[in-house]
């Protein structure tokens, strides 16, 4: 083979190796600013469709936990919807979402630290709480989940710890963080979200806890590369939730 011969298929190389990349750029575009933009105006959206639809639900409904169970339903799919118009109009793979592949037990171990931490920091906080003279006052989900059947009980873990985090990961770690990483840094994305992520739940007294959880599945999120171990710590610090106020 000549030299000429050699030269010629190192360019041909060149060009399969840029058309491959071409190809995966295509398939897997970044979170730009219109992503975010769209993903924002989506939360918005949510949030308001969820408090008119909450409004015509209580409204029409005696039964209060079914009125909580059919708000959780709907403000789910409301984000799924998002989820997947985003998805779609921006040609998003599950990949570029963060549904990337990890090593199961590697990030197992990594998961139940975060966890501890965010436990302990939450312990902590509570305490302080109550030296300060003030108690949590009761919320709709404590409501919700007290006292429950066989039935409820596995219609809460199913809702609360399983289909939940599944969605929330996917839209404020692997759209919303993801998007603001490009703009802003890591630790100051994994902030913004963790703000946005706790802020969405309304809660003035259990701010901080959430936010500590936002900041831990967003961390878990940069040093996997994966949604994968957010939604397993997301849906572990839901599933106890769970267990603990429906036992008390």
């Amino acid at each position: 083979m000549t030299s000429d011969d050699k030269r010629s298929q190192e360019e041909l190389g060149q060009e399969s190796h840029s058309k491959i990349d071409v190809e995966r750029n295509t398939e897997m575009p970044s979170l730009n600013a219109k992503v975010l933009l769209f993903v924002f105006i989506g939360i918005i959206a949510v949030f308001v469709m969820t408090m008119i639809v909450n409004g015509y639900i209580f409204r029409y409904t005696t039964e209060i936990k079914t009125g909580y169970y059919l708000s959780i339903l709907v403000s789910n799919f409301l984000f799924l919807m998002v989820i997947i118009v985003t998805k779609l109009v921006k040609k998003l793979s599950w990949a570029s979402l963060g549904w990337n592949k990890v090593k199961f037990i590697k990030s197992l171990k990594v998961v139940f630290k975060v966890w501890a931490i965010i436990w302990i920091a939450h312990i902590i906080y509570m305490l302080v709480i109550f030296a300060m003279g003030i108690t949590p006052p009761e919320n709709a989900l404590t409501e919700l989940l007290e006292k429950p059947n066989l039935l409820m009980l596995l219609a809460n873990v199913l809702l609360i710890a399983v289909v939940a985090p599944i969605i929330e990961e996917t839209l404020f770690r692997g759209l919303l963080f993801a998007g603001l990483r490009n703009y802003f840094g890591i630790w100051t994305a994994i902030v913004i979200s963790a703000v946005i992520f706790s802020s969405l739940h309304f809660e003035l007294i259990g701010f901080f806890p959430r936010f500590a959880l936002g900041v831990g599945l967003g961390y878990l999120y940069v040093k996997s590369g994966s949604i994968y171990p957010s939604i397993g710590l997301h849906s572990l610090n839901n599933l106890i939730a769970v267990l603990i106020i429906s036992t008390v």
